[in-house]
């Protein structure tokens, strides 16, 4: 079986990343994500690529940046891929900030997969990426020249933001120099960061939280959350927590459209956020997309179900009740 996930793996991940014989790959995991590790080493033999492996330390989580160990490996073998299979801790997400950086500053294309499972691996994993990536640049295609959108959902979601001069990137091929989420399967932009106004309903998934018991209604002014409300109470708390680490922790930080038929709603937003049909807007760190001003050490993503995407000038419906159109 684990033989057979690693050959589609070595499909996926030829598709994705272009990963090609001699390479040199460095997967930093921990003990949650032993078993993706393994298959994700066996997956890189099978091209003829030289295979390191670092193990987090579990009793210096969380971690706030990189063990100086992991700095100096990084360096000493300044590898062409990463992969960081890691369990999401929500107090983590600098650390995982400053990783990006120092994995993409010598040109290495990185698969980056907090909380990610084998499942992830047998289902998403296994996609037609050609299909997806043809999805994504037609999709690019219809947005070139939008200013403004207005989205939508039946759970309450009625949001309107600009997203001009704001380029869609996607995930479906990470690019030398760049990060990607695997399992891959999304594309996005980063929204002119004081233009968003309106509220949203998050119905489905919050990064790092999981599903929600009851929806949480976020109303956003100028870019900013300005208050939560939602049934559950402890979700407000931990919401309002995670949006004040830092000054900009609240300003509108992303724009994301699923595109993956495989992908699941299993609560764990690196697989949810890919489900074909969804979107969800991020708040926090965008300074890697293209166009984005946001700096602050955190990134937190909130996910709707069933949305509409509507031009504001023509109101033409990009998609509608979640399907394109």
């Amino acid at each position: 079986m684990e033989t057979s996930i690693a050959h589609k793996l070595h499909h996926s991940l030829k598709e994705i990343m272009n990963i090609r014989k001699g390479e040199v790959a460095l997967i930093i995991h921990d003990e949650y994500a032993k078993d993706v590790c393994e298959v994700t080493r066996a997956a890189l033999e099978i091209e003829g690529i030289t295979v390191h492996t670092y193990q987090i330390p579990e009793d210096k989580r969380p971690l706030t940046e990189a063990p100086k160990e992991l700095q100096a490996l990084i360096e000493k073998l300044k590898p062409s891929l990463f992969f960081n299979q890691l369990k999401g801790i929500p107090e983590e997400t600098p650390f995982r900030i400053q990783l990006h950086h120092d994995e993409s500053q010598y040109g290495a294309r990185v698969g980056h997969s907090p909380d990610i499972t084998m499942g992830m691996i047998e289902y998403p994993m296994t996609a037609d990426f050609k299909a997806i990536k043809a999805r994504a640049e037609s999709l690019k295609k219809r947005f070139e020249g939008v200013v403004n959108l207005r989205v939508t959902a039946p759970g309450g979601t009625d949001i309107a933001f600009s997203i001009k001069g704001r380029d869609f990137a996607d995930d479906i091929t990470i690019h030398p120099g760049h990060m990607g989420n695997l399992p891959a399967g999304e594309m996005w932009c980063a929204p002119v960061e004081h233009s968003m106004n309106g509220t949203i309903v998050c119905d489905g998934s919050i990064g790092d939280l999981g599903q929600v018991k009851a929806p949480l209604v976020m109303c956003v002014e100028d870019g900013y959350v300005t208050k939560l409300s939602s049934e559950d109470k402890d979700l407000v708390q931990k919401v309002n927590e995670l949006i004040s680490v830092d000054d900009e922790a609240s300003l509108c930080g992303e724009f994301g459209i699923g595109l993956n038929p495989k992908a699941r709603l299993t609560g764990l937003l690196l697989e949810d956020e890919k489900v074909y049909g969804t979107l969800h807007i991020a708040f926090g760190h965008n300074s890697d997309m293209p166009g984005g001003q946001n700096m602050s050490a955190t990134h937190r993503d909130f996910l709707f179900k069933k949305p509409s995407i509507i031009v504001l000038e023509t109101g033409e419906y990009i998609m509608r009740d979640g399907e394109l159109t």
